[in-house]
């Protein structure tokens, strides 16, 4: 492993408690995590959905603030997204760019769609996380992921935070 391999990794920060326990696995299920009612009712950040997409607390966050974006449609191909629901997207993405970045007291964030069993999703079902970044720590690394914080606020304290903003 070349050295500056083995420093990334040890500068990649990332931790939430529960983390470990999470499958890292795309899950090909006749059951979807977004569409049960038990999981939208324990994560959702009502005061945020619209009319085609709801907002939901990511249970195992990558950095404090992450949430995802979840269409309440079954959505597994962005191709099958219709014009309405675009347009949704719009208006739910950036007034919930809007509350984090106040919450957060920033402007930058990270936005990610992982489409398909190869490209590190585990739930078939469209969603897009939104991560708020503050300061980098190292103003000189390229990668965008490099300086993670460690994940303190967890996701029932992000809601409480969120209704109470």
């Amino acid at each position: 492993v070349h050295s500056c391999c083995r420093r990334a990794d040890r500068d990649m920060r990332i931790l939430e408690q529960n983390r470990s326990a999470y499958k890292r696995t795309y899950r090909q299920k006749d059951h979807c995590d977004f569409c049960d009612a038990k999981v939208i009712q324990d994560q959702q950040i009502k005061r945020l959905e619209g009319k085609f997409w709801r907002v939901l607390a990511c249970k195992y966050p990558y950095m404090n603030g992450n949430l995802m974006l979840v269409p309440k449609r079954h959505i597994t191909q962005m191709e099958k997204v219709t014009p309405g629901e675009w347009s949704d997207l719009q208006i739910v993405l950036l007034q919930t760019q809007k509350i984090l970045g106040r919450l957060f007291k920033t402007k930058s964030f990270n936005l990610a769609m992982n489409l398909g069993p190869f490209s590190g999703g585990t739930i078939p079902h469209l969603h897009l996380m939104i991560v708020p970044r503050p300061k980098k720590i190292n103003p000189a690394a390229f990668n965008v992921f490099h300086d993670f914080h460690l994940v303190q606020m967890s996701y029932k304290e992000l809601q409480n935070k969120l209704d109470n903003l």
